[in-house]
């Protein structure tokens, strides 16, 4: 078999017109089957029914009679009976003189011939008179006509016909109705009203051509629901970083205009001033790269990760002995609960030392060096967890964070295949950050 002919039997939609031409075929066979049934029912019950048989035997009968008559019809000239039998039709005929057969039997099929037949058959004996009143006797039988069968047949046929074309054209309408059907909602879809939904049924190529189209229709509204969010951030972060970035930079023109005037009193309050330029300076410098680090994981061409795998255990170790440090030299202390950690992980190096760099930078400008800084390390369910938890410090004026360093990392850890979430618990003054990473398979 070829190529062309093994597609023909994989495609769905063949194989489902094929089987209702099949289905049809059957109903229309049997239908046709009891539509001659019943015909044949008919013609046996009303159009040939007994009383139609006496009726036809006595007028057969009355024939007869009426021909000896005009043909004067005697033993001598018997034979003249024979053209009587050729102008009947289904007519079974023997005559008879006492027990003597005098001609026939005769089977009449038609008016323009007859068969002299020699066979037995159980009919009905009546008595005629020949023109010289010599009584001889006629067994006869008169026989259904044919035509009758023929139509009958011609019923079977048309009905069978009918029902076959019926059937198929009707089950050909309901794929036509789902076509036009996905046609409407189709041009739905292209008049804007992308949330109409597509109607899926069956398990055909039409129905993997409305999934199709669901799917393309689903990608396209993701999509466009990605570009609003991150149109959105990016307003709400534009918005923030001008707010962040207009307060120190206000200061220091303020300063500047004060050192441009000479507007100081002595050399102690120039080098105030121009400390708090510099400090104003460093604030719009972290603010400036925070906007550079944001653009840098959100933006479209993001970077391809080098990942590594890297033992769970030496990730531990660098996370408790090394990442803090600069927490610990500002009199801060890390309990560090390590758990069983035979897996390993697959990272890139770059990013995760961002989102060290970040946490570490976030504990340090919110952290309470008071109390301990807490991490927990365990596999869990094929994945390292990761949790930091430390108090709060308490400041007078609090600031106003627009946590995109904490975005950044999650961002950073979803890329990853993890995820990345953060906490306050205001009633106890901590904040928890809890991340997981996928172990390495194999």
């Amino acid at each position: 078999m070829s190529t062309k002919n093994r597609s023909i039997w994989k495609n769905r939609l063949t194989l489902e017109l094929l089987g209702m031409c099949a289905a049809a075929l059957l109903i229309a066979i049997a239908t046709a089957n009891l539509a001659r049934n019943i015909a044949v029912d008919w013609i046996y019950n009303v159009v040939y029914s007994d009383e139609k048989y006496e009726q036809d035997i006595t007028d057969m009968l009355q024939s007869l009679q009426d021909y000896v008559k005009e043909e004067q019809v005697t033993e001598d000239n018997i034979k003249l009976l024979v053209n009587w039998v050729r102008k009947q039709k289904n007519v079974y005929v023997t005559f008879y003189r006492d027990i003597d057969e005098l001609l026939g039997p005769f089977m009449a099929n038609s008016g323009d011939e007859s068969y002299e037949v020699d066979t037995e058959y159980e009919s009905m004996y009546y008595t005629v008179s020949l023109y010289d009143g010599t009584p001889i006797k006629v067994q006869l039988e008169v026989y259904l006509d044919m035509n009758y069968m023929y139509w009958a047949d011609v019923v079977m046929y048309v009905t069978g016909g009918i029902v076959f074309l019926l059937l198929l054209l009707m089950m050909i309408h309901h794929k036509i109705r789902y076509i036009n059907r996905l046609e409407s909602e189709l041009k739905i879809l292209g008049g804007g009203n992308l949330e109409y939904p597509i109607t899926i049924k069956g398990n055909d190529e039409i129905t993997s051509l409305a999934e199709g189209i669901t799917a393309l229709k689903n990608g396209f509204l993701e999509e466009q629901q990605m570009k609003a969010e991150a149109e959105k951030a990016n307003m709400e972060l534009v918005t923030a970083m001008s707010h962040d970035l207009r307060t120190p930079l206000t200061s220091l023109i303020g300063y500047l205009e004060l050192l441009n005037m000479h507007r100081y009193e002595n050399e102690e309050q120039l080098q105030k001033y121009l400390e708090y330029c510099r400090k104003k300076a460093f604030q719009i410098k972290k603010v400036s790269d925070q906007l550079f680090e944001y653009f840098l994981v959100y933006g479209k061409e993001e970077k391809e990760l080098q990942l590594q795998t890297i033992p769970c255990e030496e990730m531990a170790e660098d996370l408790c002995n090394g990442q803090f440090f600069d927490w610990q030299d500002r009199g801060g202390t890390i309990d560090c609960q390590i758990g069983e950690l035979p897996g390993a992980v697959q990272v890139d190096s770059e990013y995760m030392q961002r989102v060290m760099d970040n946490l570490l930078s976030n504990l340090k400008k919110y952290g309470d060096p008071a109390y301990p800084l807490q991490i927990q390390i365990d596999e869990h369910q094929d994945m390292l967890h990761i949790l930091l938890k430390n108090h709060v410090l308490e400041q007078k004026n609090q600031i106003e964070s627009t946590q995109i360093g904490l975005k950044t990392c999650r961002r950073i850890i979803e890329n990853h295949g993890g995820t990345f979430a953060w906490r306050t618990d205001t009633q106890k003054n901590t904040f928890t950050i809890e991340m997981e990473l996928p172990l390495a398979k194999g």
